[in-house]
């Protein structure tokens, strides 16, 4: 897979809902317009990149930001709350819960690439300040938008949007497109039981929190390429395998041109924590 092989920008998707989708499976975003205002999904990692989504949307619609939204608490996904204030951020009350206590610790993973530190030096500690439980439904003009929570997965804040005239979800890091899924906070088989509730929507448009935007084939992917990695994980588990062994035999099959390949030793290290029962 060629990451820069499809296309990136400002796509609609739907009527007046936009996907803000980077390169390089980079993180994407996202808005729905109505005459009453808009309503921002995510607001990505640096005052740069979170200006470029808040030009996006100007260049769309000089309508008031009414809405942001936070998928779920990881600083790709979050660290430009503070460019889209006065707006009332909405997320999971895990997502705040998460996103106050290991504030630090996120910061420092993204602080790695050397290249970000200046941008990030700016960024302050902006909390969702609307949070829900299970489910919430926001109408923005006459559109339906459904937020909804399935469980512990890639985090223990990753929410669903779902327009269901549209037979669209923005499905965020639940289900990447054309990589191998980010697993600093995942759970690998508690996230495979919350795909199988995200499979029961009906939907026709996924757009994923990296990667293209996808159909149902796509979605059917990321499940079956999570679903083969916890085999083969498992596999050299029950075998008693180091984690370094397993990670030299896991095999991703016809997934092998994905982007990602490099993260199969931490997927795997977090598969293991997963099985001896190790992560909340």
């Amino acid at each position: 897979m060629t990451t820069a092989a499809y296309k990136s920008g400002v796509i609609e998707v739907a009527e007046n809902v936009y996907a803000f989708i980077q390169e390089n499976c980079a993180t994407n975003a996202g808005f729905i317009v109505s005459d009453e205002g808009v309503m921002v999904i995510d607001s990505l990692m640096t005052p740069t990149l979170a200006g470029r989504l808040y030009a996006a949307v100007r260049n769309v619609t000089k309508a008031p930001i009414r809405f942001l939204i936070n998928t779920h608490f990881h600083g790709d996904h979050v660290f430009g709350n503070q460019y889209f204030l006065p707006a009332p951020i909405v997320a999971h009350a895990n997502c705040r819960d998460e996103l106050m206590e290991k504030f630090d610790g996120n910061m420092q993973r993204y602080r790695a690439r050397t290249e970000l530190i200046p941008e990030l030096d700016q960024i302050k500690m902006t909390l969702p300040d609307v949070t829900f439980e299970d489910r919430m439904s926001i109408r923005l003009g006459d559109r339906e938008i459904q937020l909804s929570f399935h469980g512990r997965a890639h985090s223990n804040s990753d929410i669903l949007l779902y327009l269901p005239e549209e037979k669209l979800l923005f499905v965020a890091d639940l289900a990447v497109n054309k990589t191998l899924p980010a697993f600093p906070d995942g759970h690998i088989t508690k996230w495979l039981t919350v795909l199988e509730e995200v499979a029961k929507f009906d939907a026709d448009t996924f757009v994923p929190g990296h990667g293209p935007v996808g159909d149902r084939s796509d979605f059917d992917d990321a499940v079956e390429l999570l679903s083969l990695l916890n085999t083969e994980i498992r596999r050299g588990f029950d075998g008693g395998l180091s984690e370094e062994d397993t990670v030299k035999q896991v095999n991703v099959g016809r997934f092998a041109d994905f982007a990602g390949q490099d993260r199969v030793g931490l997927i795997t290290r977090m598969a293991y924590l997963a099985y001896r029962g190790e992560l909340r």
